[in-house]
């Protein structure tokens, strides 16, 4: 207290703190009280308290005399060569996939406990209670990272983070000190799936991401966490503390730890990109992360081509990298592809994928590979057909009784591409692809709100799914407005199936053609769905008519429209702007004149 044990450095370089100015740079000294208001508190995820609430353990003061003595230098050699293992380990947190990311529904009771994803059969004793001795049992036998993640996980439900195992002789063995040793594990091999896992177990938070939050914000972006549609869907429009962040990311997940782990690694990784290239968000306003999370695991489903539940495996399994190269992906907006990679690779540890984007021709690696072949194989075969001819020629110019163009000679020279009777187009799905995932980022073409805000003026309003957008917001707000952007998207965002909110997006791109003429009004109330179902029907009679059967022409049962309009092209003729143009026509046909109402 009287400053006689503190050293004179430090002394002096307080008094030249005092007088305002230190090192050159100007400084203020005064009370912590005075500077709380005006300074910026973060939480240092890597100092958090242990289980009794204490910041320091109870050994904090021999650790303290020791830094005291002179000891610590003989050491500061070797530990300087592993200085990486003292920094704060940044890998972004997430849960196991306990649920299907793919499940339109995801309906979930409150409180429930997330499932496991590999069943355990546990021990019941005679009263048929669970016996938790032969658990511990089990966990000390089994060698398996995966099974002892699951073992300590129920007993971290049942028991709790600090009940003793007694899994060793001497010293206590709580839930949570093992599945920190099991974190450092899973760590060392880069098991990015139980990374994640026992981080959503141990209740572990994303470092900053109360400030990646206030970054998306600065920028004019909203936000919303958990799936569509509301109440489920929370929205973010203002700087929120980190543990009422992760609170409202938690309500929104409906209580799973899994999808709000990830919700939060996503968070951060949009705050990283917007930082760096606010180019990949324009014409965006409110970024919906549910829908973004659910469609890079129906990328994952579509390009690998195996089923929801392993598409959600795999995202969760991606390392941090892969995941934030397909968020970066999703983002541009150009069309990529993923792959497996052909590097053999532990089947413990994360799957090996390889995203790339596909240039203008279109076909990927795998592809390209198979058109070389072909190629190869034609070279063959005009070879065999000149040999076939010069032996022909010197037997006198009869036939040898071979058709070049034979199925049989065809196939034979062709082993690998004639088997192939049906290939699959590569294009198939690419159109629906795009609605998905423009309509999960609210991505719409340039100038559409402005637009919208024409059409306002000529009608009484917009209906979309029973939502109306009525037209005295004109009144409120100006074309250019931010806030009159989100009140419109705010409408379509009450249509949760993302193709399905962009097929209404061009449906008002239409509307905006006519809103150009030279008319008074072209309606009370317009309801925007019912020229898309109008569009529909259209497209299925003229399908049928040209031999389309009921399975080709198969709806979706979410929204009624058929799955082969998702994937139509906007342009051409069976595009889905020219039966949008008709149904629109049709829907508003009365209030224009009847030389413009005229279908051809």
């Amino acid at each position: 207290e009287d400053g006689t044990s503190l050293n004179s450095s430090i002394l002096a370089a307080l008094r030249k703190m005092q007088d305002g100015y230190f090192g050159g740079a100007r400084v203020q000294t005064g009370k912590l009280s005075e500077f709380l208001t005006t300074s910026c508190c973060t939480h240092l995820s890597f100092m958090d308290p242990g289980p009794e609430g204490k910041l320091y353990s109870e050994d904090y003061d021999d650790n303290y005399d020791y830094l005291e003595s002179t000891n610590w230098m003989n050491d500061y050699d070797s530990t300087s060569h592993d200085v990486h293992m003292y920094l704060p380990m940044k890998l972004f947190q997430a849960s196991r996939p306990s649920f299907n990311l793919l499940d339109s529904s995801h309906s979930r009771q409150e409180n429930q406990v997330p499932s496991v994803r590999v069943e355990i059969h546990l021990p019941r004793n005679q009263s048929g209670e669970v016996d938790f001795k032969a658990l511990v049992l089990q966990l000390k036998e089994t060698s398996s990272l995966q099974e002892q993640a699951d073992i300590l996980y129920m007993l971290y439900t049942m028991k709790g983070p600090d009940w003793n195992t007694e899994l060793y002789n001497e010293g206590s063995a709580t839930v949570r000190e093992l599945l920190t040793e099991l974190y450092g594990k899973v760590g060392e091999i880069r098991h990015w799936g139980l990374i994640r896992y026992i981080s959503g177990i141990l209740r572990k938070k994303v470092e900053a991401l109360d400030e990646a939050c206030t970054d998306l914000l600065s920028h004019q972006k909203h936000l919303t966490v958990g799936l569509p549609p509301e109440p489920r869907e929370k929205t973010i429009s203002a700087p929120l503390p980190c543990e009422v962040l992760t609170q409202l990311i938690d309500e929104a997940s409906e209580g799973d730890m899994s999808i709000s782990i990830l919700t939060q690694e996503i968070m951060v990784y949009l705050a990283m990109y917007i930082r760096t290239q606010p180019g990949l968000f324009a014409e965006m306003f409110r970024l919906r992360i549910g829908l973004i999370i659910q469609v890079m695991a129906t990328e994952l489903a579509h390009s690998l081509r195996c089923s929801a539940e392993e598409a959600t495996e795999g995202l969760m399994n991606l390392s941090p990298s892969a995941m934030k190269n397909l968020l970066h992906h999703i983002l541009s907006g150009k069309e990529f592809g993923v792959e497996r990679s052909v590097r053999p690779t532990d089947s413990n540890v994360s799957p090996a994928i390889s995203i790339h984007e596909i240039g203008a021709v279109g076909a990927t690696k795998t592809e390209r590979t198979g058109i070389m072949q072909l190629k190869s194989e034609i070279k063959q075969v005009e070879f065999r057909r000149l040999s076939i001819s010069a032996e022909s020629q010197s037997n006198g110019g009869h036939p040898l009784g071979i058709d070049l163009m034979s199925p049989s000679f065809l196939s034979g020279s062709f082993p690998g591409a004639y088997d192939q009777q049906s290939p699959k187009d590569s294009r198939q799905g690419q159109w629906q692809r795009r609605r998905r995932l423009d309509g999960a980022l609210n991505r719409v073409p340039v100038g559409f709100y402005q637009k919208v805000w024409k059409v306002l003026q000529k009608c009484h309003g917009l209906s979309v799914e029973g939502f109306v957008l009525p037209s005295s917001t004109t009144r409120e707000m100006t074309p250019g407005e931010i806030k009159f952007s989100v009140h419109v998207e705010s409408v379509l965002n009450r249509v949760p199936q993302p193709e399905y909110r962009q097929l209404l997006v061009e449906a008002i791109l239409v509307l905006t053609m006519l809103a150009d003429i030279e008319i008074h009004s072209i309606g009370s109330i317009i309801a925007v769905e019912k020229i898309v179902h109008i569009a529909n029907d259209l497209f299925l009679q003229e399908q049928k008519t040209l031999g389309a059967d009921d399975i080709m022409l198969a709806k979706d049962p979410a929204s009624g429209i058929c799955t082969l309009l998702y994937d139509s092209a906007p342009s051409g003729r069976f595009g889905t702007m020219t039966y949008l143009s008709k149904a629109a026509a049709t829907y508003v046909q009365e209030f224009l004149p009847h030389s413009i109402c005229a279908m051809q």
